[in-house]
């Protein structure tokens, strides 16, 4: 009975403390990068664990194994601290913002895995490269309301070569029964560089939803569009937000001569970078991802050798005094974008007196958003429903 109570004590408390570890430390690869989201925002759980580890340990040195319980009460202890890290600092986070948090919702929280998405709609928008199709998934609200909807166009990440339409739809489908129809885009990720087309595909998608504003599907009020993107589709998001009448990066879809309205009303960064030679200058960590050699391939080459499209392609040095409302969240634990992303951009648009707002998470790691529910989401989800009403 003893070794039985020793084995599960240390797997409990090696397996809690390897997962607060995560937490604080950088991952040294990509697979525990992701997992680092997942102890993150489920730290709770982690803890548990840990407080069981703990019982055992304390079992153990009343039967005689003092060595190992000290090991496993060590191990415990540890876990917890770091496990409550997330915990107290979302605590703080929420009630500096005033945003109301659901243990339950919290407790019941999934990851969001399906990346192909249930949507209600599935339509072109553009037919590219001799005929391929880009397609929107369309999230519809129920019950239709009576006035037109705001629209949301959702540009997913995936450092601009993988990811598709589809993921994150648990939160896609939530905002649409919030009310707004949600549009989920489509782009081309090949072949590199594909700086062009991809930014050209948001923008087409931008604007076919205005001028299909009204369907026998849905009716969104077209003055109203907001773009939201997750990490390259943050910045996509961000480009096709600040550029909608640049002519040197202009719609993927044909104009026929005619001007095609591309502008929004709002745009949201959810862990975007946004100045382009410093990103590739300062990756956040290199064993989770190769960010230099994924701006390589989007742009074409390294900055000093192509300084100019760098550039052109930086939100902080396109965005000017007339663009769009912009909120930017960004988690302090991101081992993808550097959380420095945020503040350049946001400097920029304080000196350009851009309306704005940021939410910036100190423990959440990259895409914190994709476990719906926990407490970092359910800031985000406050924080962007208030940022998306209508200003008056």
């Amino acid at each position: 009975m003893r070794s039985i109570l020793c084995l599960i004590g240390i797997l409990f408390a090696v397996g809690a403390a390897g997962a607060g570890a995560l937490i604080v430390l950088p991952a040294p690869g990509k697979t525990l990068a992701l997992a680092a989201i997942v102890a993150s925002e489920r730290s709770a759980f982690l803890v548990a664990a840990a407080v069981v580890a703990l019982g055992i340990a304390l079992v153990l040195r009343g039967v005689g194994s003092p060595f190992i319980a000290s090991v496993i009460a060590l191990l415990s202890v540890s876990a917890i601290a770091l496990g409550l890290i997330p915990l107290v600092q979302a605590r703080q986070v929420a009630q500096a913002r005033g945003v109301p948090l659901d243990l339950k919702r919290y407790l019941h929280a999934q990851t969001d895995r399906d990346a192909t998405g249930h949507p209600d709609r599935t339509v072109p928008f553009a037919a590219v490269d001799g005929g391929r199709v880009l397609s929107l998934d369309v999230y519809l609200p129920s019950p239709r309301p009576a006035t037109p909807s705001r629209p949301l166009l959702v540009v997913h990440g995936g450092f601009w070569s993988a990811g598709q339409r589809g993921e994150a739809s648990l939160t896609s489908r939530a905002l649409a029964e919030r009310g707004f129809t949600v549009f989920d885009v489509e782009y081309r990720l090949a072949p590199q560089p594909n700086w062009q087309t991809a930014l050209g595909d948001v923008k087409c998608a931008v604007g076919w939803v205005k001028q299909h504003a009204s369907t026998d599907d849905w009716n969104v009020d077209p003055k109203k569009v907001a773009l939201l993107g997750r990490s390259a589709g943050a910045h996509l998001a961000l480009m096709a937000a600040y550029t909608a009448t640049a002519d040197d990066l202009p719609s993927s879809c044909p104009s026929g001569g005619a001007a095609v309205d591309t502008s929004v009303e709002a745009v949201i960064s959810l862990y975007g970078p946004t100045d382009l030679a410093w990103a590739y200058a300062h990756p956040a960590n290199l064993h989770a991802a190769d960010s230099p050699e994924k701006l390589r391939a989007f742009l074409g080459d390294a900055p000093e050798r192509e300084p100019q499209r760098y550039r052109a392609m930086s939100p902080t040095e396109r965005v000017t005094a007339t663009a769009p409302r912009t909120l930017l969240a960004q988690g302090g634990r991101d081992q993808f974008v550097a959380p420095d992303q945020m503040e350049r951009l946001a400097a920029r648009l304080t000196a350009l007196g851009v309306p704005y707002e940021t939410l910036f998470i100190p423990y959440a790691q990259h895409a914190f958003d994709f476990v719906p529910g926990s407490f970092s989401s359910q800031i985000l989800e406050t924080t962007l429903l208030a940022f998306l009403r209508p200003p008056h």
